[in-house]
């Protein structure tokens, strides 16, 4: 999970793509949801205290498995900036979930979805 989540090498399925990126985002839902419901939310301390951190951590959490995802494809992760730019990052998030990755070894692993040597 940690390699997942917090490396920049190795290859990631659509399928983990797709489960991390849901992942991701019901976490930064939780944390938005305690911020914005104030002193009404159940852990708004908490939220409040480490939900700046957690998002942070989350938005490289996204940045590291796009970065896998695009490995897969048999591209550079340099096109993971797409994801900081408005509207585009919409449309890049579907065309990298659904762009069938490489079959076999390519340039940036030997296979999806495990820890590269």
């Amino acid at each position: 999970m940690v390699w997942l989540l917090f490396s920049l090498k190795g290859r990631a399925s659509r399928q983990t793509y797709w489960l991390s990126y849901i992942l991701l985002i019901c976490l930064n839902a939780v944390i938005v949801g305690q911020l914005i419901g104030a002193e009404e939310a159940s852990f708004s301390r908490i939220a409040q205290a480490v939900g700046p951190f957690v998002i942070l951590a989350t938005i490289y959490a996204n940045l590291a498995v796009t970065v896998k995802r695009l490995h897969d494809v048999g591209y550079s992760g340099f096109l993971s900036v797409a994801m900081f730019v408005p509207l585009v990052n919409f449309f890049f998030t579907i065309w990298i979930g659904i762009l069938p990755g490489t079959a076999g070894p390519n340039a940036y692993g030997d296979v999806t979805d495990s820890v590269p040597a």
